[in-house]
This record gives structure tokens, C-alpha cells and sequence, in this order.
């Protein structure tokens, strides 16, 4: 893999693993409404709070797959691992962006996997 598909990986782990951080240690907040464009007041909610910190947990589980797949795959399975990995983080943004209209989604989220992707294939 070439050193910059690993760093454009590396960059969309750290990304979700400060997604997950966000969305399970700061709920509610003043920056977690304005980030996620959301009422401070909503966002005061148990229920919402617990659904936060669930999504954040399986955006922790991607940032985590694609260091796995960076780092502890076995060579064989690096590639195709590293490739299921930022396929479900673009399956996710583009989710994100279809469920909500926020089209800032599949630019913030998507765009550098898709982009982490591309090298990663173009130097398989």
C-alpha cells in the first residue's frame, strides 16, 4: 500500500474516532448542537443521548476495522479489509446524507474515504 492511501486511511480513522468521541462524551453540549445542527434542548434528552453514544460506538468499530486492516491483518487480507472498511464509512455517509439532506455529510465524511480508496486501489 502506498504511503499516501495509508495516511488517507489513517486520516478517515482519526476522523471517525473523533466522531465517536463527540457523539459519546459530549451529548449534550453547546458544540455538539452546533456541529450536528441540532437544539441544545433535544439534545438534553436520555433517549438521544443514549442513541448518540450507541452511533458513536459503531463509528468508533469503523475507525477501528481500518486501523486493523492499517495494521494487525494478515497481508493477504490487508486490501480487501482496508476496502470493506471504507466502503461502509462511504455506505454510511451516503446514508447520512440521504437520511437527513445534509449534503455536508457526504462531503465531510465521504469525500475522504472515497478519496483513501482511490489511492488504495490505485496502488494495489
Amino acid at each position: 500500500m502506498s504511503l499516501l492511501g495509508t495516511l488517507l486511511v489513517l486520516l478517515v480513522a482519526a476522523e471517525h474516532f473523533y466522531i465517536a468521541y463527540l457523539e459519546m462524551t459530549q451529548i449534550p453540549s453547546e458544540k455538539a448542537a452546533k456541529l450536528f445542527q441540532l437544539p441544545y434542548e433535544f439534545l438534553q434528552q436520555k433517549s438521544v443521548q443514549n442513541m448518540f453514544s450507541n452511533q458513536g460506538l459503531y463509528n468508533g468499530f469503523l475507525a477501528a476495522g481500518l486501523l486493523w486492516a492499517q495494521f494487525a491483518a494478515p497481508d493477504n487480507a490487508r486490501f480487501p479489509a482496508t476496502m470493506l472498511f471504507l466502503g461502509f464509512v462511504l455506505i454510511a455517509a451516503a446514508w447520512g446524507t440521504f437520511s437527513t439532506g445534509n449534503k455536508s455529510i457526504v462531503l465531510k465524511q465521504g469525500l475522504p474515504a472515497a478519496l483513501a480508496a482511490l489511492a488504495v486501489w490505485a496502488a494495489a
